[in-house]
């Protein structure tokens, strides 16, 4: 990971001054009389060398608009917890769309550089694999598999009861930089890592892939970790690495007591920049240097204590920062409504202001296979999806609700991922095209009243006349209220009525059966999905479909509130998600999820998220839009040395 250099201040030593007197001066005489002759004696008074005044101890204050229920790694993935923890831990490993930066271990296993390899092992009838296409199961008469040495869809077979086959475990071997300490003094060791995988698996069990993954997880010597895949397992590794959990200090306590336990849920033992000194509920967090923080050498952290303070508001945050209450303005302390103000306040050289675009992004989310048998199947074809995108004018929802400051997707994956497929189209704005598309899929102005919705004239599962207009549900928050009026607006220019709903936030997240949303009965709804290191193609697949148990395998658990399902799509992605991520098939088979995705239009996706910080003018270190990199930051004489 790449850090800048930190700066070092040398003292200098000052000398003192001497006394000098002179000594008495002895003669002899031809009497050989001994005479002893006194001079006058001449004395210097030391000058007076003044106390250095000590420079007082020097502050970062963090100004978040969220406050952690939990610092406890497994209890809270809030963004202030996740802020807060990476100058508590640093690390373990950094990721920027795709990429993964190790920050105390050596290197990111690969197969290339000898971290991972694959290892033969017999399986025989019962044994727990994982098959071809990345699903968990026993290994019966009929199941396809990956024998030793195939890494493709091109070399699968087909099991035959009672053989005896041959498949390949995957090894991973994660070595911990040396000489790594917590910040109680006592050294950091591959054992706190296998302790952590042991408190995380006791707490979720089998609910995480890499669980089910897993044949073992063990320290090898007091710097390697060792990870083992149960046979046939090819897909992401680099990242199963577990952040250690100090072993001597919360051993004693039950996994489920370290979610209350003050020692790892409100102060938690680190190994990164910082350590916790008090946290006043309601009010801040204060943190201390860490004089065993492995990085000390380089002048880090340039902070004697570091505070994360809770605002209430955006605004208060603006006002706080302004008036020097605060150094730095995280993510969740600001909102749109405060972007004018601190672009006036940047011009005026009184701050310092980022805005980026995130691999977050908002979508509209089509009924597609519903739950509601009264609902009128408008979405079940991909021409009056791709017609629907065409009507939207998504880049007049970015320049008026986020000032032009973010782009309209093209698909899931953020453009700046290793995996993005640079082939795929863009549906512009085109109202008079898009009318086209509506007329050959039956959709016609019949009454030639452009103030009255498009009418069906023998569309497929649907009654003649049947005007075009559904519910379009939001959450209940302005950014939304602001984009779902572009959304109405441009829709009824091509003939579609929208009729906006505006929901509570705890309403429209209710889950299945009865949640609108996550109980597949509404027509159209806009939110959004955070960023993620793998390609989400995922949350699109035929059995992440919610529903009632056992008809749809994840219960009301599943991500794919469309209903969509096609076949290409989830072989493509399912290839992608079960091939190491060293050989060709996986980026290409992303590549091709991503164009099926990019022609079917399952949603319309309308925007990338902003997410924007805000400083003191003379801030400066390693990557200011985040928090991974605190370790580096600095300000004022600190960042001209």
């Amino acid at each position: 990971m790449a850090k800048s250099l930190p700066f070092i201040i040398a003292t200098m030593l000052i000398g003192t001054l001497t006394a000098c007197a002179t000594q008495p001066a002895i003669s002899i005489e031809e009497s050989n009389a001994l005479t002893v002759e006194v001079l006058p004696t001449f004395t210097q008074t030391p000058t007076a060398i003044p106390t250095p005044t000590p420079e007082p101890p020097k502050v970062l204050t963090v100004c978040m608009g969220q406050e952690p229920t939990s610092l406890f790694r497994f209890a809270d993935a809030s963004s202030a917890a996740r802020g807060i923890l990476q100058a508590v831990y640093d690390g373990p490993m950094d990721f920027s769309h795709g990429n993964i930066m190790p920050v105390i271990l050596e290197s990111a296993p690969t197969l290339a550089n000898g971290g991972a390899a694959l290892r033969p092992i017999d399986v025989e009838t019962g044994s727990v694999i994982v098959d071809a296409l990345g699903n968990w199961v026993s290994l019966q008469d009929g199941v396809s598999y990956r024998p030793s040495g195939c890494t493709s869809t091109d070399c699968v077979l087909t099991y035959e009861r009672d053989q005896i086959a041959t498949m390949d475990e995957l090894v991973v071997r994660f070595q911990l930089l040396p000489e790594i300490l917590w910040a109680d003094g006592t050294p950091l060791t591959a054992h706190d890592s296998v302790y952590s995988f042991s408190v995380a698996r006791s707490l979720y069990g089998n609910t995480q892939s890499v669980f089910r993954s897993t044949k073992s997880y063990a320290a090898l010597d007091e710097r390697t970790v060792e990870w083992v895949s149960i046979p046939g397992y090819q897909g992401e590794y680099a990242t199963f690495f577990f952040s250690p959990l100090p072993k001597h200090q919360l051993s004693l306590f039950t996994p489920e007591e370290l979610f209350t336990s003050e020692i790892s849920a409100r102060t938690p033992l680190g190994w990164g920049p910082y350590t916790i000194k008090e946290w006043t509920a309601g009010d801040h967090i204060t943190l201390d240097r860490n004089p065993n923080y492995f990085r000390s050498a380089e002048g880090l952290p340039a902070f004697d204590h570091l505070v994360f303070r809770f605002v209430p508001d955006t605004k208060t945050a603006v006002d706080a920062l302004l008036v020097g209450e605060c150094d730095y303005l995280d993510q969740s302390s600001l909102d749109l409504s405060q972007i004018q103000r601190l672009q006036e306040a940047q011009s005026d050289n009184q701050i310092y202001f980022e805005v980026q675009q995130q691999a977050t992004f908002e979508q509209i989310i089509l009924g597609i296979n519903t739950l509601n048998d009264e609902r009128v199947d408008f979405f079940s074809t991909k021409e009056i999806r791709q017609a629907i995108t065409m009507c939207i004018d998504r880049k007049k929802i970015v320049d008026e609700l986020l000032l032009g400051g973010s782009k309209v997707p093209q698909g899931y994956l953020f453009p700046g991922h290793v995996l993005f497929n640079k082939e795929l189209q863009e549906y512009e704005f085109d109202p008079q095209r898009a009318l086209e598309l509506l007329a050959l899929m039956g959709w016609v102005d019949y009454d030639q009243d452009t103030s009255t919705p498009l009418a069906s004239i023998g569309v497929s599962n649907i009654p003649d006349f049947t005007p075009f207009e559904f519910n379009y549900l939001i959450p209940d928050d302005p950014e939304r209220k602001v984009g779902a009026e572009i959304v109405k607006e441009s829709l009824a220019q091509c003939g579609i009525h929208v009729d906006v709903q505006t929901l509570p936030w705890d309403q429209f997240l209710a889950p299945g059966p009865d949640g609108s949303v996550f109980g597949r009965t509404f027509d159209a709804a806009q939110f959004a999905w955070e960023e993620s290191r793998i390609p989400p193609c995922y949350l699109y697949l035929s059995e992440e479909i919610p529903g009632p148990y056992p008809e749809y395998a994840k219960g009301w658990g599943g991500g794919n509130l469309t209903g969509y399902s096609n076949a290409n799509f989830d072989q493509a992605c399912r290839i992608g998600l079960s091939s190491l991520p060293d050989v060709v098939d996986y980026a290409s088979a992303h590549q091709q999820a991503q164009a099926i995705y990019n022609d079917d239009l399952p949603v319309i996706p309308l925007y990338w998220h902003l997410d924007f910080v805000a400083m003191r003018p003379d801030m400066c270190g390693q990557q200011l839009f985040d928090l991974s990199n605190i370790e580096t930051y600095n300000y004022g004489k600190g960042c001209l040395e």
